[in-house]
């Protein structure tokens, strides 16, 4: 991976940015928070969002090793150790799976991935076949089965991320459209389309794909995962392949999400260069991350991304949150890692 790419480059803006801007040092932890100094409830930690600020991290420590990047990993590490006494979780079951990802990204050695792994199997009720949302929810929704079935296939409970996986799609996917719907509660479909869930979607696909158990398990989940890039190339066609903007808050997390899981279809279908299919959806995925990379960057101003690709930034209201600039990062950072493919 060239580190003198323009990719490169970009995602390290980016990076440099959120670091000098959000992250405090504290001795020898360190945290985020939530905005600027100035802002109203800029000191407030979020618990996910620390989870998708280690996730980059250690995406950008293998794009560009530091050893200073790695400090810095350790001090957020610590930092999250002792916000949350030392527990790791929440009682939001979509939290802790996205925590656990990021921790099997960090670290497959820490031994809390097995605390968090089991806590999310544990958490699957047998009458749905799936996980809340949270304890005590009667919510069961993408943003909680999507990342726990990718965290649970990397474990030893890879049969409920089979599960997890397949309900998702006999559930929530939209015979429509293809794109997977927000949940259900209390027996009805909520019916948003978020970016995130159609990211979540294709990265649980291509964990099972992985760890597939024979040719035709494997070649159903690579199926699952290419309707998934085709129905999402289909919903940004109109507007040039940039990605529906959720706003700020939780919500500017979701396309850089989507553009994570992109890359990781991009990557893992341009490995198969005899089947044209594969290459073609590989381009799809790669030419959808690259377009938002591309407009996140135009719009970008004074060291602030736009929470949405069609306007430049400003240096107020949502363009404001740790969330927004998390998500433009993680799309830069997905750009690095589709930069050497092949179009």
């Amino acid at each position: 991976m060239d580190a003198a790419s323009p990719a490169q480059a970009r995602a390290m803006a980016a990076e440099s940015a959120v670091v000098r801007r959000y992250v405090h040092r504290y001795g020898p932890v360190a945290w985020a928070h939530a905005a600027p100094t100035g802002v109203p409830g800029a000191r407030t930690w979020h618990y996910w969002w620390h989870a998708h600020l280690l996730h980059v991290l250690r995406d950008a420590q293998e794009h560009r090793p530091d050893p200073r990047r790695g400090r810095l990993l350790r001090a957020i590490h610590r930092g999250v150790t002792l916000r949350t006494l030392g527990r790791w979780t929440t009682p939001f079951y979509d939290d802790v799976a996205w925590m656990t990802l990021a921790l099997q990204r960090y670290d497959l050695h820490d031994r809390r991935i097995d605390r968090l792994t089991r806590r999310l199997g544990d958490a699957v009720d047998p009458a749905v076949g799936a996980l809340p949302w949270a304890v005590g929810s009667a919510l069961y929704n993408a943003p909680a089965n999507g990342p726990a079935a990718i965290a649970l296939a990397w474990s030893a409970r890879r049969g409920s991320a089979v599960d997890l996986d397949a309900w998702v799609a006999a559930t929530l996917d939209d015979p429509a459209t293809g794109l997977v719907r927000d949940g259900v509660e209390h027996g009805t479909v909520r019916s948003e389309l978020w970016t995130y869930n159609q990211g979540v979607a294709i990265g649980s696909a291509l964990a099972l794909a992985e760890g597939a158990p024979d040719a035709d398990a494997r070649e159903a989940h690579e199926a699952r995962a290419i309707s998934l890039v085709r129905a999402v190339e289909r919903w940004c066609e109109a507007d040039g392949g940039l990605f529906p903007a959720a706003g700020g808050g939780d919500g500017g997390l979701f396309s850089g999400i989507l553009a994570r899981y992109l890359a990781e279809a991009a990557e893992w279908f341009a490995r198969d260069v005899a089947n044209h299919e594969h290459r073609e959806v590989s381009r799809a995925a790669h030419h959808l991350v690259h377009r938002n990379a591309e407009a996140l960057w135009n719009g970008r101003r004074d060291g602030l991304f736009s929470a949405d690709p069609r306007r430049p930034a400003r240096a107020e209201g949502d363009d404001l949150d740790l969330s927004v600039q998390l998500g433009a990062w993680i799309t830069l950072e997905a750009d690095v890692q589709v930069s050497g493919l092949t179009s």
